[in-house]
């Protein structure tokens, strides 16, 4: 009975990501919505609306916190990603990685975004964290 709650908890945040995703005022810092306030707002409601089915007592900050945690944990697993040949080749080439991070294909939607993030760096090559990424099978 336990498994099966956490398995639609499980179903029920990869539901969340997906809903997240389509909305880049929350996560896309060159998203035109990302610097309006307004609409940043009018995305957290939609989120929060989502994320009230499966926890009704849930506030921003709740769902905030959740995806703040979301989006660390899938960054620093994307991080750890090693290099191939050392030259790491950016965004959107898929292949296989087996990674502890539960929802790790899910959010790799954030790729783009944090190579672009990357690509900008006033960093010199060899002190940047560059990117490449490994990420796995996505709906696109």
């Amino acid at each position: 009975m336990v498994e099966k709650q956490k398995t639609k908890e499980r179903e029920f945040i990869v539901d969340c990501i997906h809903l997240y995703r389509e909305l880049p005022a929350l996560w896309n810092i060159k998203s035109k919505e990302y610097h309006d306030r307004d609409k940043k707002n009018t995305a957290y409601e939609t989120l929060l609306e989502k994320y009230k089915e499966m926890f009704p007592d849930a506030t921003k900050d709740d769902l905030k916190k959740k995806f703040n945690s979301l989006r660390a944990n899938y960054l620093k697993e994307f991080k750890k990603t090693p290099p191939v040949n050392e030259i790491r080749v950016c965004c959107r080439r898929y292949t296989y990685i087996k990674s502890s991070l539960r929802y790790y294909r899910e959010m790799a939607f954030l790729e783009a975004h944090e190579c672009a993030a990357d690509s900008q760096s006033t960093m010199d090559k060899s002190q940047s964290v560059q990117c490449y990424r490994i990420a796995g099978f996505h709906n696109y």
